[in-house]
């Protein structure tokens, strides 16, 4: 047929249809975020049922709704949702700087010589900064400097201001492993957009930069990552980068013997203590703090830490000497999770089941109750049984707590000790805290990408979570859930809430 259109027919001509259909989203994945009794700080855990929710964030607690909110949601029909325990934060934009705090204590043993023990205040990471050192001198040695050191990815302008810039123009940027950020320039940014100052740049890109910083040196411009360490990145790139300010292209890469200066970990301590300075270990005492210990015991051992890393590492500068005969530590337990809960578990030592010498049994108990039974265990690094390796195995290891040997090949004695210096980390709580940080991965943003491209909470007053009200934040899809079940209306009005809130500035709707 001819598609030349006459009066006498009518030509049809079918064409691709140009847009195309979106495809639905499930409305039964939730993202949730709230305090919980006990679990991961800042990580999203999928959980396909409120048995499954229990066993990792523990049960209903009086300071928040989440444990509630994930009953409801399973038992109207929900099949997915994306849980994170949150707790008060420093700096929202650092995940390690919860202040939620494990339980720990010790498992010891009497009448032997102990070694010369610095104990320290501070719990990990550590706060340093670069060229802080420590001077550690043992069994009257001259003192041998441990450096810290740790510079941030940077990146510098191949040509000084002024740039020629356009309103259209934008920079991207990513800083250590966060997301590209694309910094857009405005004319009512610049005295002339034409001519922009590296001053004038420099303050556009701080207000846009997450966990990074802008800096005018000798008229050019300069960025740099927050993170001295190893692990600091920083990626500036696009055309603008490159034809406008002349910054090199590809990611720049921080330098250090630490991952990161701002968030030292005990590990890290350990390395470096022990491969510079003979004859001195490094362990966690009963409370997690650092301490560093002798290897000789008696009298005659002695051990003094010196330095402006010190005070960083929570440890005084004071002479410290073993003794003839007293308690020593042998064994450092610290629950697997933060949180108070943990206050309530007791680990008891008993003779082996086996009676084999040099080896012992440990039962973890909660609320008074055996949960754990680990037989025949052993202090000897290479044996089957050895401790460290039967409580810390990810898989048959203990749910409850992990050990960390303090004094190689000692036997604790027979006893039971109970855990304390557990913290939930909710003193200073507030609406940053459950919405989280988009440099740090935490919070509801955290929950949001792995449940599912939903809306940012807080578009309208009153959608931001208020811990003291509530404690816990839904976010799914369109489809507005009911409650069908009366056993949840009836628990809801148990605890005393005779209104419920949904996220996305529906009304409260009474029970």
């Amino acid at each position: 047929m001819s598609r030349e259109l006459l009066s006498s027919k009518v030509v049809v001509e079918e064409e691709e249809p140009r847009v195309r259909g979106i495809p639905s989203a499930p409305t039964s994945v939730v993202g949730a975020v709230g305090l919980a009794e006990r679990g991961p700080i800042g990580q999203a855990v999928l959980c396909t049922s409120f048995e499954e929710y229990q066993a990792t964030f523990g049960g209903f607690t009086p300071d928040s709704d989440l444990a509630l909110a994930a009953m409801g949601f399973f038992e109207n029909g929900g099949t997915h949702l994306w849980a994170v325990r949150t707790a008060h934060y420093e700096d929202a934009s650092n995940p390690e700087s919860h202040t939620a705090t494990p339980a720990a204590a010790a498992l010891t043993t009497g009448g032997r010589p102990t070694p010369a023990v610095v104990r320290g205040t501070l719990r990990p990471p550590f706060t340093l900064a670069s060229g802080q050192r420590l001077e550690v001198s043992a069994n009257g040695a001259e003192a041998v400097d441990v450096v810290f050191s740790g510079t941030a990815a940077s990146v510098s302008a191949g040509r000084p201001g002024p740039y020629t810039l356009t309103a259209e123009q934008s920079l991207r940027v990513r800083v250590d492993d966060g997301r590209d950020v694309f910094i857009p320039f405005s004319e009512e940014d610049f005295g002339d957009i034409t001519q922009a100052t590296a001053q004038e740049v420099a303050a556009v890109l701080n207000a846009g930069l997450i966990g990074g910083r802008a800096t005018v040196e000798a008229g050019v411009l300069r960025i740099a990552s927050d993170t001295q360490g190893a692990s600091s990145r920083l990626e500036v790139g696009d055309a603008v980068a490159n034809t406008v300010f002349g910054f090199a292209g590809g990611p720049q890469v921080g330098s250090g013997n630490v991952q990161s200066l701002r968030a030292v970990e005990l590990a890290e301590v350990r390395a470096l203590v022990e491969a510079a300075v003979a004859g001195v270990r490094v362990a966690p005492s009963s409370l997690g703090a650092l301490q560093l210990l002798t290897q000789s015991t008696g009298a005659g051992a002695s051990l003094r830490v010196q330095g402006d890393a010190g005070f960083g590492l929570g440890l005084d500068a004071l002479l410290h000497t073993g003794d003839a005969s007293g308690a020593t530590d042998v064994l450092h337990l610290e629950a697997r999770d933060a949180g108070a809960y943990a206050n309530r578990l007791e680990v008891e030592v008993r003779l082996p089941t086996n009676g084999a010498p040099d080896t012992f049994d440990v039962l973890v108990l909660e609320d008074g109750a055996y949960r754990e039974s680990f037989p025949n265990l052993s202090s000897a690094r290479g044996d089957a049984r050895y401790v460290e390796r039967v409580l810390n195995d990810e898989r048959t290891g203990s749910t409850y707590v992990r050990a960390f040997m303090v004094q190689p090949d000692a036997i604790p004695d027979v006893q039971t000790v109970a855990l304390s210096g557990g913290a939930d980390g909710l003193v200073g709580l507030d609406d940053t805290d459950f919405i989280g940080s988009e440099a740090g991965r935490s919070g509801l943003l955290r929950a949001r990408r792995r449940a599912g491209p939903h809306g940012a909470p807080g578009a309208r007053p009153g959608d931001a979570c208020r811990a003291q009200r509530h404690g816990a934040l839904l976010r799914g899809g369109a489809r507005r859930p009911r409650l069908r079940r009366p056993r949840l209306t009836r628990g809801l009005q148990r605890h005393g809430h005779r209104l419920l809130r949904l996220a996305g500035g529906r009304p409260r709707r009474a029970l």
